[in-house]
């Protein structure tokens, strides 16, 4: 199955990601999750993330058992649903950390220094 967001709607401290669930040329379902705004802030989230990270989420249920994407019909989310974004960022700093530090580019010697880069000029 796949989706198609369809909108938000904002409702005091709560945004609704809006999908359709479409199976081939027909639209199956419609499906709804809220999220609060503070647990954006907590797990330092975009807010625009939103329909990537409910999205996620359904696709990660329709993977798993039907009964299992039913439940997003109406679904209010919960820090534990922040997990595995929170564990890919983990992952990437992680990665990024490991990776050597990029050398610095060489500088050119200043005019009252002995050094001289290139061919010398030859005096006559």
């Amino acid at each position: 199955m796949q989706f198609a967001y369809e909108g938000f709607t904002h409702k005091g401290d709560n945004r609704c990601f809006r999908f359709r669930g479409v199976s081939g040329r027909e639209s199956v379902d419609v499906y709804s999750i809220e999220v609060k705004l503070t647990l954006f802030a907590q797990y330092a989230v975009p807010v625009q993330d939103g329909p990537r990270l409910c999205l996620q989420m359904l696709e990660v249920a329709s993977a798993a058992q039907p009964c299992d994407l039913q439940r997003y019909h109406r679904y209010s989310a919960v820090s534990e649903d922040f997990r595995p974004l929170v564990v890919e960022r983990e992952k990437k700093q992680a990665e990024k950390a490991l990776k050597s530090a990029a050398r610095k580019p060489f500088r050119k010697p200043s005019p009252s220094s002995n050094v001289f880069l290139g061919v010398p000029s030859v005096e006559r």
